[in-house]
């Protein structure tokens, strides 16, 4: 027992046996026993002092390793030449060609609609999409039981007003003749007046058959202007019934169209697009029955940015240029000429549309509405210029190659992009000299390289 109190006194920490002034009750400080300064000293010695030796060792260690490494010689490698293709500068009259695209169009369309209304009683079998129509073909026929009946209706019309017009035209001539009669009564009248005035004059004849004859001569050029008069009447009678008869007459004309027009007919030779009348629907005025594209007035349509617009126009104008039309698809390849025929009247995003119609027909077979083509044409001739593969082009310059197979930069201007390359002038490259025509990663001015022919392979010797 009291073996293990005297352990648990030397365990305790060091503040334990310290007396505290503040406490009166506290036990007097004890000294540590040998065994506890003992275990501090190796803990003190683990944690603080091997390390830092195995520190030092590490660092004398590394020292003694580095100052007995072997020294291996470094040998530098010299400059390398950069192996590239170059073109030889020969600066000529250059006309590239546009490469441009665009797509085939219907130089005339037209929506084929229905004249009059009704039901449908009989269809075309070309009636459908793709389908092929000559001109005059019937399409669509239309019920014409209303049209006829009209077309009746109107011819008796006409025929009525003209029976109307042969009745007075008859009644004129009888009114005609009266007032002949009427103007012999009346001379007649007149001659015995006259004698009869002469007679009273003279005392052979009383004033009773003077008077009975200027009442025979009042009553006949009463009956005369009467039947003059009753001419006048006839004749606007006339003149009313010749206007119905125009009327008439045209009513009659349109009757016999709308007759015709129950046969709906392809007005040219056509490919039928977006076709809508099948027998027994009931189509209206104005109704669309299909959509029909000329066979033979198939054009290209295409685009041109401003810049080569700008080029084009003033020399010599568009209109009437040549132009290719190629139209490919596989290994098959369709090439027709063909002319610009006009440009769009508004530019849109920077470009123009531009349509060229074939010189010859194209077989609508073959092409049709709405085909991918590329349209080839020339662009204006360029004095002193070269033209180089589009790689030869670094931010708007070039590089040649010196006496010395190094590279120098020289800026050039850019004056058009072609299917050939890309054309330009610069006075600071002269015929003869060799322009970098490969693309290198980091071409820089001063970097040394070597020309290889592209075909063999081989290097080409500079003296």
């Amino acid at each position: 027992m009291i073996e293990t109190m005297d352990a648990r006194v030397d365990d305790a920490p060091p503040y334990a046996h310290e007396r505290d002034p503040l406490r009166e009750d506290a036990p007097p400080r004890r000294a540590p026993s040998l065994g506890a300064r003992l275990g501090r000293a190796v803990r003190l010695f683990v944690m603080v002092v091997l390390p830092i030796a195995l520190i030092l060792g590490a660092l004398g260690g590394f020292g003694w390793l580095r100052d007995t490494k072997p020294t291996v010689p470094v040998e530098r490698q010299g400059e390398r030449a950069r192996a590239i293709s170059a073109v030889v500068a020969a600066p000529a009259s250059v006309q590239p060609t546009i490469g441009a695209y665009g797509r085939i169009v219907a130089g005339r369309s037209v929506d084929l609609r229905a004249l009059v209304s009704g039901p449908v009683i009989a269809v075309s079998d070309a009636l459908v999409d793709g389908g092929r129509v000559s001109e005059g073909d019937p399409l669509v026929t239309i019920d014409p039981f209303a049209y006829e009946g009209a077309l009746v209706r109107a011819r008796a019309d006409l025929a009525e007003a003209q029976a109307r017009i042969a009745e007075l035209e008859a009644r004129t001539r009888q009114e005609e003749d009266g007032i002949a009669r009427a103007s012999e009564q009346l001379a007649i009248a007149e001659r015995d007046l006259a004698r009869l005035t002469q007679l009273r004059d003279s005392g052979a004849a009383t004033a009773r058959a003077l008077d009975d004859v200027e009442l025979r001569v009042s009553q006949a050029r009463a009956a005369l202007e009467t039947r003059e008069n009753q001419i006048a009447i006839l004749e606007a009678q006339r003149t009313a019934l010749d206007a119905s008869l125009e009327r008439l007459r045209f009513a009659v004309s349109q009757a016999e169209r709308n007759l015709d027009d129950t046969v709906l007919r392809a007005p040219f030779d056509a490919l039928v697009s977006n076709a809508g009348a099948e027998i027994g629907k009931i189509v209206g005025q104005n109704d669309r029955i299909a959509t029909l594209v000329a066979t033979d007035r198939l054009e290209a349509r295409f685009l041109l940015s401003d810049g080569q617009f700008a080029r084009l126009a003033p020399d010599g104008g568009l209109v009437g240029r040549p132009v290719t039309v190629i139209w490919s698809a596989g290994d098959t390849e369709i090439a027709r000429d063909a002319r610009i025929a006009r440009v769009a009247s508004e530019a849109a995003d920077a470009s123009f549309a531009v349509y060229a119609a074939f010189d010859a027909p194209v077989a609508s077979d073959v092409l049709r509405p709405g085909a991918f083509v590329e349209v080839r044409l020339d662009d204006r001739v360029f004095e002193d210029a070269l033209v180089l593969p589009v790689s030869a082009l670094y931010d708007g310059g070039v590089f040649v190659v010196t006496d010395e197979s190094r590279l120098a930069r020289v800026d050039v201007d850019v004056l058009a992009w072609g299917d050939e390359g890309v054309v330009v002038r610069s006075d600071a490259i002269a015929p003869g000299e060799r322009i970098l025509s490969s693309r290198l990663t980091a071409a820089t001015a001063g970097q040394l390289v070597e020309i290889r022919d592209a075909e063999t392979g081989e290097t080409e010797t500079r003296e």
